[in-house]
């Protein structure tokens, strides 16, 4: 069974879904919890364990895979339509007319998606970048789970319900409040695999 035959079944998307945000969320299996297992040592290593133990960042049972739903039903042949595996949960949000920005920025803000806007435009709507910021490798997290790093001013990139990210340059020199930033914008460990 496949993406397109579940919506099918549910009677399929009403006038207010976002499509281009629906998550799928699927049950982590002995190889992927794993991985989730070496992540959450790497990050042990690089932020220590009272860093780690106060942030509660854990093993999970489920991750986000990023799908794009929009593509998938408007062609059920198409690789975007991929197979379900038993648990799979697809959620589809409301639309939302949003922009998060967070990270390495003077203040993390959520603001209003303004079409044809550049990042520029959305990092000044934090206060611009903080000493520590690694401008060059922001990225994006989209609704559905995808992550992109940010091409030129990203015009194109930005999309309502996203979230910009900017890395700070040193591992060490990272402050709680950017990982907390960091934990709450990823929002689960399986998110982060996934990406």
């Amino acid at each position: 069974e496949r993406l397109s035959d579940l919506v099918n079944k549910a009677g399929g998307a009403t006038n207010y879904a976002y499509l281009r945000g629906a998550k799928l969320t699927r049950i982590a299996n002995a190889d992927e919890k794993k991985r989730m297992a070496d992540v959450i040592r790497l990050m042990r290593r690089q932020l220590g364990e009272e860093m780690m133990d106060s942030l509660g960042i854990e093993v999970e049972n489920s991750f986000t895979v990023g799908i794009d739903l929009e593509k998938a039903l408007r062609n059920p042949k198409s690789s975007s339509n991929i197979v379900l595996r038993e648990g799979d949960v697809i959620s589809i949000p409301k639309n939302t007319n949003t922009v998060t920005i967070n990270g390495a920025v003077m203040v993390p803000n959520t603001v209003s998606y303004l079409e044809g806007k550049d990042i520029d435009y959305y990092l000044n709507q934090a206060g611009g970048y903080s000493d520590n910021a690694k401008k060059s490798k922001k990225f994006i997290v989209y609704m559905n789970g995808e992550v992109t790093r940010v091409k030129g001013n990203a015009k194109k990139q930005i999309e309502p319900g996203c979230e910009i990210i900017v890395p700070s340059k040193s591992k060490k020199r990272t402050n709680v409040g950017e990982i907390l930033g960091y934990a709450t914008s990823f929002s689960s460990l399986g998110m982060m695999i996934a990406s």
